[in-house]
């Protein structure tokens, strides 16, 4: 009996070996089965192949019969269900840029005033933390939001505002789930930050609240792909000039970097399916385009210098003029995109399509008379100088506009800022 057992007991331990041969592992036991079938799931996943993905991680969940596993197999599940969810509305923005930075000093490349990150910890941050270990605060600032960890060690996003004699009481933004939110920034009126816990596809994905007519922020949106991915994304602005939408992602780079994404900035962004996982890839790779007839040499990260006052005036106005064009002919060509996607849509597909149509027509007679407005002030300026003796060199000016047009990396120069403060 005694033999018995010793070859028995020698029989399994050929097989773990073997199976730990096979699998590349110095484990004494292989792996179980759903074990075997959340690293495939996860593989799947994070190359978006959300459906395979939604395969293996159910079939793991039925394999396992531990508690805290099954936790965390449901939660994986959820996140690539979400993933399907949200192929099914994607856009795609036009990219400028990318480039990789380190992860310790990134957001001193975006195009925001000088020294207005603020090393963590500090007043509002007292503990800061490796994901998020600056503040935005610039000077003169009226409110501030920021992140910070409560006692559990889990950062939330706060929010106060001047009262003229003193800071209103921090208070803690009613979206917060039980992991972290960071990076919130209001850019064009609209709040953005990114988070581990709300309904998304895995790391931080980034979310955008809408301000409601009574102040309040609206609930948090995920921003869909590109911008979110299976990875960790970040720091979503808008730039100051009305040009470009940038964000961060550690999508694409080795662990000590994130990637800088500059894309061509998008008032009303149109969104559709795609469904195949290569054609996702390809999309969230955000690769700049390499050949482009027009770009733009100027630094994208300030507002540039003209020759003088007089100059400079006209050509804010000659822009604004150029931006309204561009937005006119912007929605007339999303609203010919939707009609042609109306008529092959399903009757569900159809009601939120012709929904967003009503709403981009509507938006044309408003956009049509500002133009009509905005020309009448540039003709108007032109008279006054003409008055004054002042002479522009219209044509210079007009050439220079002509030629911010979105272009290649090559053509978008990354500024780095200085840190502030953290004593403000």
């Amino acid at each position: 009996m005694r033999l018995f057992i010793e070859k028995l007991v020698l029989a399994a331990v050929a097989i773990s070996a073997s199976a730990s041969i096979c699998m590349g592992q110095n484990a004494p036991f292989p792996l179980p089965e759903f074990e075997v079938l959340m690293m495939d799931g996860e593989a799947y996943h994070s190359d978006y192949d959300f459906s395979s993905a939604v395969q293996a991680y159910s079939e793991a969940l039925r394999k396992c019969r531990d508690s805290t596993r099954r936790s965390e197999i449901e939660k994986k599940l959820s996140q690539s269900r979400n993933g399907q969810s949200m192929a099914g509305f994607c856009q795609r923005p036009k990219v400028v840029a990318r480039k990789n930075f380190s992860r310790k000093d990134f957001f001193l490349y975006y195009p925001l005033a000088d020294r207005s990150w603020r090393p963590a910890p500090n007043r509002l941050d007292s503990l800061g933390s490796a994901d998020s270990p600056v503040v935005w605060f610039p000077r003169g600032s009226r409110e501030a939001y920021w992140s910070k960890a409560d006692r559990r060690g889990v950062h939330n996003i706060y929010y106060a505002r001047d009262l003229g004699t003193m800071w209103s009481s921090p208070y803690k933004m009613p979206f917060s789930s039980s992991e972290d939110e960071i990076f919130p920034m209001v850019s064009g009126g609209k709040l953005y930050f990114a988070s581990k816990g709300l309904f998304g596809v895995g790391g931080y994905d980034i979310y955008v609240c809408e301000r409601r007519p009574d102040g309040r922020w609206g609930e948090p949106r995920n921003m869909g792909f590109p911008y979110s991915s299976p990875h960790d994304d970040f720091l979503f602005i808008n730039s100051p000039d009305g040009k470009y939408s940038i964000f961060a992602s550690n999508r694409n780079c080795s662990a000590d970097s994130v990637s800088v994404y500059v894309l061509e900035y998008e008032p009303v962004p149109v969104s559709s399916a795609i469904r195949g996982a290569e054609d996702l890839q390809k999309l969230c790779r955000l690769d700049p385009p390499k050949n482009l007839k027009k770009v733009d040499n100027k630094n994208a990260m300030s507002a540039g210098k003209t020759a003088d006052a007089n100059t400079e005036l006209y050509a804010h106005k000659a822009a604004e003029v150029r931006r309204l064009r561009e937005e006119i002919s912007r929605v007339n060509r999303e609203l010919k995109t939707l009609r042609s996607f109306y008529a092959n849509a399903s009757p569900s597909e159809k009601e939120e399509m012709a929904e967003k149509i009503v709403k981009k027509e509507a938006r044309l007679p408003g956009l049509q008379s500002q133009l009509v407005a905005a020309n009448k002030d540039l003709q108007k300026t032109e008279m006054e100088f003409l008055m004054h003796g002042v002479l522009i060199e219209r044509s210079r000016v007009e050439a220079e506009s002509d030629n911010e047009v979105v272009g290649a990396e090559s053509s978008y120069t990354f500024t780095r800022r200085s840190l502030g403060s953290s004593d403000f």
